[in-house]
This record gives structure tokens, C-alpha cells and sequence, in this order.
């Protein structure tokens, strides 16, 4: 059996003063009648909040439907990222009194400036087709998740079904640490002289004891293993042709499913341990690179990523074919030996 997990969506904001004037609650256009509820087809954290508003007459509810993002899954392929549609039934006299409660009048005093995301709830009637359920705000113009959500706890979840997956983690990538993606688009960072606009920011102050007596302690990045400092590298290999794109035939329960497909994406496509003279090879070649010969930015085919899995070690990026570049320390990058391209993609 698939293994669900819940994730957690974090939002930060700062607060700041902002005035208001009050005014009494706005009256407002009925939610519109859909055909069919789709969590996959619309944002599952709320859309478009005009859709939203008091129940259209003649439209009989019997069920409620909560759209769950974010969840995932884990099987024999590994881990998905699912889009989940639950049908919640009940006495939903509580949740149509809550949809229906007016907005509280706009409040004169101070509002937060945050942006609360209220989850997608539908109702939907015994032909399928749904309306959105409108959140009443309050002073401040921020929806009431509690009343709504205290309401659906009334309710209990009869049906759970998947409306999207994501395979996010291949299971050979998993068993084998490397990870599912990479970047086909080498770090760039430009010269403080091309920064002319930011004249005056380059300069990050010194270590100083704060107010509190606590010092600050410059941060060491990560660093390119020196020839000799480790004996073996993991070799995660990746290809950005679209073949190796993770697809698969949805799971029992799944109405749609989707790849991930972005430019300069490279997916997993296979890894091995080097031995020790692979590993002293490649250390030697990353340790004398020299600079390429000429400006390239070009995508690669096919690139391998070469890490020593130890903290503080920065990975070595090697592309086998376009410009055949070099990358250590994550940003340094160098043209890579024809003779370490041939050894590491054959």
C-alpha cells in the first residue's frame, strides 16, 4: 500500500500598520455552478476568490469537497507529489450557516500585511456539479479559516481520491543518494564591476559582538575535495533529454497524472562508486582545471555530479558533451579534460 505523508506550508510576513475605514459588509454575486470539481485543474489553495460567494438558489448540497495539495506518496516507483480530493459528508447545516455569515465590517484600527491561504472547499450536489465555498472575512480582509474549518470538522471523510501525481524521487535515485534533479545551468555570479547599480552593498560587514555579547562566525561554504583528501566519489549520473523524464501509468485511485518539464533540467538517469584511481583522477583534474577556452552556454546532453556524501565537500559537476564544462565549489567553473569526459561517460 502507497504511504501518504502530509507536508506543512509555511508562510512568513512581516506586520505593519495599516488604517482602514470601517464600512458595513458588501453584498455579493453567488458563487457560480460548475459541471464538474476538479482540484487538479485549479489552484487548491483557493483560485479565484470571485468565484466564491452566497449559495445560488436551487442548488441542493449534499456533500462537501476539500482539495488537499501537497501530499505525498511513496510506492515501488518512489515518491510522488499528489493533489488529493476528499468528499466529506453530514449535517452540513453548520458549514452552509458558516459560508453565510456576512464579512465583519472593514476595522479602523491596524491590520497585519500577511496573505492567509484559505484551503479549497466545493460543495457539491447529487449530480456532481459543485460551487466554491465562500469564507467569510474579517476586519482586516482575511478569511475566517476557523469558522469554516470547525464546520468541516462536523463532517466525516467517506471517499479519498488522488486527482494528480508527481513522481518527484525515482526509487533508484532514492536507494542510491543521489538526488532526483539537477541543474543543467551552471551557478553564475557576476564581477562586483558588473554590479554598478548596487554600488555601496558589496561589502558584508565584519564579525562583531551583538547587543547580546553573541559573536558571529563567518560561514565556511562548502569546498571541491583536495587530490588525496577522500578515497572514493559517488557518481550520480544525469541526461536533460525528455526520455529520461520519470513517467508512469497513475495508480489505482489517480484521475490524472504529470511530469515535471523544465529548461535546464537534468533527471537521474543512474550512479556508481568510483574506485580509488577514478576518484584520484578526477580530484587531480578538478584540483589543475584550466579556465574555457571560449564563452559557452550551451545545455548539456548528459552530465555526471561526482560527491564525496561528507559534510563541507562541495560536489564535482562534469557535463559530458555541449561546452564540457568543469564546476567546483559550486560556482568555479573550468573546461573539463577530454580525458576525464571519456572516463567518466564510458
Amino acid at each position: 500500500m502507497p504511504r501518504i505523508r502530509p507536508s506543512l506550508i509555511v508562510l512568513a510576513a512581516a506586520a505593519v500598520a495599516l488604517t482602514g475605514c470601517a464600512s458595513g459588509p458588501q453584498s455579493l454575486t453567488p458563487s457560480e455552478i460548475v459541471a464538474e470539481i476538479a482540484c487538479a485543474s485549479t489552484d487548491p489553495l483557493g483560485g479565484d476568490p470571485g468565484r466564491a460567494g452566497p449559495m445560488p438558489d436551487h442548488f441542493q448540497p449534499v456533500a462537501a469537497v476539500r482539495c488537499v495539495p501537497f501530499q505525498t506518496v511513496e510506492d515501488d516507483e518512489g515518491i510522488w507529489s499528489v493533489i488529493l480530493r476528499e468528499r466529506l459528508e453530514g449535517d452540513l447545516t453548520a458549514l452552509l450557516r458558516a459560508q453565510a455569515e456576512p464579512d465583519d465590517a472593514r476595522s479602523p484600527g491596524p491590520c497585519a500585511a500577511i496573505a492567509i491561504i484559505a484551503p479549497q472547499i466545493w460543495l457539491t450536489d447529487a449530480a456532481g456539479r459543485g460551487i466554491r465555498v465562500r469564507y467569510p472575512a474579517d476586519g482586516c480582509s482575511q478569511p475566517k479559516l476557523d469558522l469554516i474549518g470547525d464546520a468541516l470538522a462536523e463532517l466525516a471523510v467517506v471517499q479519498t481520491d488522488e486527482e494528480q501525481r508527481t513522481l518527484t524521487q525515482p526509487r533508484a535515485a532514492l536507494e542510491s543518494g543521489c538526488a532526483p534533479t539537477w541543474s543543467a545551468r551552471p551557478l553564475q555570479i557576476a564581477a562586483p564591476e558588473e554590479l554598478e547599480e548596487w554600488e555601496g552593498t558589496l561589502d558584508a560587514p565584519a564579525p562583531a559582538p551583538s547587543s547580546t555579547g553573541i559573536q558571529t562566525i563567518p560561514w565556511a561554504p562548502p569546498r571541491t575535495p583536495a587530490p588525496g583528501e577522500v578515497e572514493t566519489l559517488r557518481l550520480c549520473a544525469y541526461s536533460t533529454d525528455d526520455a529520461a523524464n520519470p513517467s508512469a501509468t497513475p495508480a489505482p485511485g489517480s484521475t490524472t497524472w504529470v511530469t515535471v518539464d523544465a529548461e535546464g533540467t537534468a533527471w537521474f538517469t543512474g550512479s556508481r562508486q568510483l574506485d580509488a584511481a577514478e576518484t584520484r583522477a578526477v580530484l587531480g583534474a578538478a584540483a589543475s582545471a584550466q579556465p574555457l577556452p571560449e564563452a559557452c552556454d550551451d545545455i548539456p546532453g548528459s552530465l555526471v555530479v561526482l560527491d564525496a556524501d561528507e559534510e563541507g565537500k562541495a560536489p564535482i559537476t562534469v557535463e559530458l558533451d555541449g561546452c564540457r564544462r568543469l564546476i567546483v565549489d559550486h560556482i568555479a567553473t573550468y573546461a573539463a579534460p577530454p580525458a576525464l569526459v571519456e572516463m567518466l561517460g564510458g
